[in-house]
């Protein structure tokens, strides 16, 4: 098999499918290297190995939520409730667009404690995802202590609401917890 021309980017594309479906453990680097088209020998010229392929996943997972989702919490052009919907809808899209489960909570789960390099990103996700929904629920006028903690709430809510709508394949889960964020706004 003659060697493939591949970018970085692809390979993170093409893995990120990999880890959402096997889990960061169960995937081998011949796992990745066959996804990317490439032989397992030619897949370390562009990573050195799996970690260093997850803790640049992660990163790049990070700047994608922070932009895309995240961002939306401090558009001042929204009002709180539309903020929330918009963010909440655009992460079910994020979450549901491919199979496997959340590559942030299944990393999170999986390699906590185990992998240490990793957890300072995972750490600034859940932050970033927490910090976001904090700012929409004082923009709401709660109280920044009652804010974080609906926040973190919320985040945890969510995560398994996402958990258990893989497991049981009831989106309406998912939509309810989806349902129980925006009342917080009350």
């Amino acid at each position: 098999m003659p060697i493939q021309k591949i970018t970085k980017e692809e390979i993170l594309k093409k893995s990120i499918d990999v880890f959402r479906l096997k889990g960061y453990h169960n995937t081998s680097m011949q796992d990745l290297a066959e996804a990317c088209g490439l032989m397992k020998g030619s897949f370390y010229h562009y990573f050195q190995s799996k970690e260093a392929l997850m803790k640049e996943l992660l990163v790049g997972v990070n700047t994608y939520l922070k932009v895309k989702i995240f961002s939306i919490a401090y558009d001042s052009s929204l009002q709180p409730k539309d903020k929330l919907e918009q963010m909440l809808k655009k992460m079910g899209r994020f979450l549901f667009e491919k199979d496997g489960g959340c590559i942030v909570g299944n990393t999170t789960l999986e390699t906590s404690g185990l992998f240490y390099e990793f957890e300072p990103v995972l750490k600034n996700i859940f932050t970033e995802w927490i910090d976001a929904h904090k700012h929409i629920f004082e923009e709401a006028g709660k109280p920044s202590e009652t804010a974080l903690k609906l926040a973190q709430q919320s985040i945890m809510e969510l995560e398994g609401a996402v958990m258990l709508t893989k497991l049981y394949g009831n989106r309406d889960l998912l939509i309810d917890a989806f349902n129980r964020t925006i009342q917080k706004l009350d």
